[in-house]
């Protein structure tokens, strides 16, 4: 259950670190660790999810809700759902720091969109949202 279809090219994933200067060098030593050893992840996915979230939490409000990045069928892992992952398998130290980062879209995802009270509980929290 990879977030992209196609295998990314050396190229692909060094341009994805950019995508994590928020976080120190460790951190993201840690996550390329992390990307090669968990089979649900491919090289690039966290710091290419944690552009996407950011960019959703700040984008247009019409497009808050329209797409997360995960295939409706469940084939695809979607962009927060990759950061969850991350933030459940790295180190502490890392997954904190990697955690400040991911909070500040979370909070401002949080301000901007409403709980849906038809929404299923049992559904990850950003999918909860209106």
């Amino acid at each position: 259950m990879a977030l992209r279809a196609a295998e990314p090219s050396r190229r692909q994933v060094h341009g994805s670190r950019k995508h994590l200067q928020r976080v120190s060098g460790k951190v993201v030593a840690d996550i390329v660790r992390l990307e090669r050893q968990d089979n649900r992840l491919r090289p690039g996915d966290i710091g290419y999810a944690l552009q996407r979230w950011i960019g959703i939490a700040r984008g247009p409000a019409r497009q808050l809700l329209d797409d997360f990045g995960g295939c409706p069928c469940g084939c695809t892992l979607d962009y927060r759902e990759v950061l969850d992952i991350a933030l459940r398998s790295l180190p502490g130290r890392a997954a904190r720091e990697l955690r400040r980062v991911i909070e500040e879209a979370d909070d401002r995802f949080l301000g901007r969109t409403l709980a849906n009270p038809w929404a299923d509980p049992r559904a990850p929290w950003w999918e909860q949202r209106l």
